[in-house]
């Protein structure tokens, strides 16, 4: 590893509000990173900017300054992001990108003020949804910034709330675990549920969305004893007959004050907590155990964007044949793309291994290589490289190199799927 480069980092990138938090190894918690403002430090940074477009310079969205009424303010950009590549205005034309990258830079240069000699090894950005090219802005963002290649990891909120709560003490998920977020008018219950059956334990969430059965205008043109009446009616529908005796509450529309008696009730029973960090602080843990820090290998977190098997090859590998993992249970589908160079050694066919850890089965595919027939044995170099079109479809594609001078390069490349569920090829 890079000397100084140890920082663990999790971003909790809102439309609204963006939070930040790097790992400590003394306390082995996340720490919460604010930014100086008039000798005050601000934890939930307004996710917005403003730009003068005489200068291009860059302020925060909530600065006081003198040229204010010559400044651009950007507060919805990441639903421009989404939409558009450019904004556009009378004095200025600017690119999605360029707003997304100077608001990260930004953030991220708090840490400057907190480990002014470390570099980051491992950055996990959550974000309510993940959007193609929102995910597409943010890891080359992270290349142009210099921060290692699969050293930046985006997720939404449900996978850092995996590991946010599994990272908590064990007896706050001895049984299943809930969580409510209210966001303005979206109300939503997210439900952990742990299979102890296994080895390693299997870790699931479901979620279900409450809003369409409350009417929250209607309720708070009435008095706030009708919100937590329905919010309470709600919360007890879904948590019926259900295990679940440690419950989170996130989102700024739990802040009002019915709020207060109505967890209050909730609590009959449970272990209820609230706060506004748990999506930065789950995504500081995510860094953890991504970057081989963690201790929660007895733990397979996996939910509909995440792989449930082991894609090996086997190989001839340190003098002995072993199955080399390429793609690992657990890993966001999206994220992988491994390759191995390969040299064969009177073989005509190579070894795909997958590991389903939910059927505990195993199987075995046969990539052929009768496309280098007539070559002189270990006078082919190929490489084999892996990726998924989704969840249960990976890709293998074998690329012919020759073998320099030797052996010219047919440039022939093979492409071959494979379907996780089920295990059958398809051309």
């Amino acid at each position: 590893m890079e000397t100084g480069r140890n920082l663990l980092v999790g971003i909790d990138l809102g439309s609204r509000i963006t939070q930040i938090n790097y790992f400590d190894f003394t306390s082995y918690e996340p720490i919460a990173a604010g930014r100086n403002c008039a000798g005050e430090r601000i934890y939930e940074i307004p996710t917005s900017l403003l730009f003068e477009p005489a200068s291009g310079e860059w302020f925060w969205g909530d600065e006081e300054h003198p040229k204010k009424d010559n400044l651009v303010c950007f507060s919805d950009f990441l639903e421009d992001v989404s939409r558009e590549e450019y904004l556009e205005g009378s004095n200025y034309r600017i690119a999605t990108y360029e707003i997304l990258k100077r608001f990260l830079v930004k953030v991220l240069s708090i840490l400057k003020e907190y480990e002014p000699a470390q570099k980051i090894r491992k950055l996990v950005i959550t974000v309510e949804k993940k959007e193609k090219r929102l995910t597409e802005y943010l890891l080359q963002i992270g290349e142009e910034l210099g921060i290692p290649k699969g050293g930046v990891v985006v997720c939404n909120h449900r996978q850092s709330y995996m590991y946010y709560a599994i990272s908590q003490p064990k007896e706050l998920w001895l049984n299943n675990v809930g969580m409510f977020e209210l966001e303005g008018d979206r109300l939503t219950y997210s439900q952990i549920n742990i299979d102890r059956k296994t080895e390693p334990y299997i870790i699931g969430v479901t979620q279900k969305d409450l809003s369409d059965d409350i009417e929250w205008q209607k309720l708070a043109e009435e008095n706030e004893e009708q919100i937590a009446y329905a919010f309470l009616n709600a919360a007890n529908t879904v948590l019926y007959k259900q295990l679940v005796t440690t419950i989170y509450i996130t989102g700024s529309g739990f802040e009002a004050p019915w709020a207060n008696e109505a967890l209050q009730k909730l609590c009959a029973g449970r272990r209820v907590f609230r706060g506004q960090n748990l999506f930065t602080k789950g995504a500081c843990y995510a860094a953890r155990e991504l970057s081989g820090e963690g201790k929660l290998d007895y733990c397979l977190f996996l939910d509909e964007e995440m792989i449930a098997s082991n894609v090996s090859i086997r190989l001839y590998h340190d003098a002995a044949m072993q199955d080399v993992l390429l793609a690992k249970a657990g890993t966001l589908w999206a994220d992988v793309d491994c390759s191995v160079d390969v040299i064969p050694d009177d073989e005509d066919e190579i070894q795909i291994i997958i590991q389903d850890v939910l059927k505990h089965e195993t199987r075995a595919h046969m990539l052929s290589l009768s496309g280098f027939a007539g070559r002189k044995n270990k006078m082919t170099r190929f490489t084999i490289r892996l990726r998924f079109a989704d969840r249960n479809t990976c890709i293998v594609t074998l690329k012919d190199n020759g073998f320099g001078e030797f052996c010219p390069s047919s440039n022939r490349v093979w492409e071959r799927y494979i379907k996780l569920e089920g295990s059958t090829w398809e051309n």
